[in-house]
């Protein structure tokens, strides 16, 4: 819980950081805010140019939602919190609305999962608490990288940062890493408790933690579309 705090901490902090350095470098008539929405959910970002045919942009975005999956004969809803903070580069290399973007997320997504068990879970030599698996629960947190790389194309019809409104389109990839299970436990009735320890529980607990793993792995390239509404002061 600590390190959750600490990171949760680092986030935020960084985030206020980011977009006071996007302040601090606008000079006037370059200053261009914005509201974002898109695969990451929603938030806001300030762009500044840097020189010719590059902007920097500082964002954050977040999103929340849930979806079910089956593995290994459980039942699990996963819950995806996505709060990111962005530190991006656009460069405009026909000195057009085109442009290329990478850069680097502060990310602090992560999954919560919570699973149904099931008889099938528990070893042979458990099988009488059997009627007890329908009031066990697993659970746990997914996790990734801290610092995501992320690359990308868009358009962005105010390119020349004119004083006025503009909209702005992006496709890329979130590099955030293999997805990471920090901690599965269970839940369940008292009269499950004293076996909760046992090798055969803990042995079965390590196996799902690695098929949970497995299944969201596709998380690992996380694709990202996003639409802005920005305005150039």
């Amino acid at each position: 819980m600590e390190v959750k705090m600490k990171k949760r901490g680092l986030f935020l902090a960084a985030t206020f950081f980011l977009f006071g350095a996007g302040t601090a470098l606008a000079g006037p008539g370059d200053l261009n805010i914005a509201i974002r929405g898109g695969t990451l959910g929603a938030g806001g970002e300030v762009t500044t140019g840097l020189g010719e045919n590059i902007d920097a942009r500082f964002g954050v975005n977040y999103l929340r939602f849930s979806f079910h999956s089956t593995i290994s004969n459980i039942d699990y809803e996963m819950e995806p919190e996505f709060k990111n903070g962005s530190l991006l580069l656009d460069w405009y290399p026909f000195s057009g609305a085109f442009k290329i973007t990478g850069g680097i997320f502060l990310n602090n997504n992560e999954i919560s999962v919570t699973g149904t068990a099931r008889s099938e879970m528990l070893p042979a030599e458990l099988s009488p608490l059997a009627p007890l698996a329908d009031s066990v629960t697993i659970n746990g947190t997914v996790e990734f990288n801290t610092l995501a790389p992320y690359a990308g194309i868009g358009w962005n019809s105010n390119s020349e940062q004119e004083q006025g409104w503009g909209v702005a389109f992006e496709m890329g990839v979130l590099f955030q890493g293999s997805p990471k299970v920090n901690e599965l436990y269970i839940i369940g009735p008292e009269a499950f408790a004293d076996y909760s320890s046992r090798p055969e529980i803990v042995a079965a607990l390590e196996l799902e933690r690695k098929a949970i793993e497995d299944d969201l792995d596709k998380f690992q390239y996380y694709p990202v579309a996003t639409l802005m509404l920005n305005y150039t002061f």
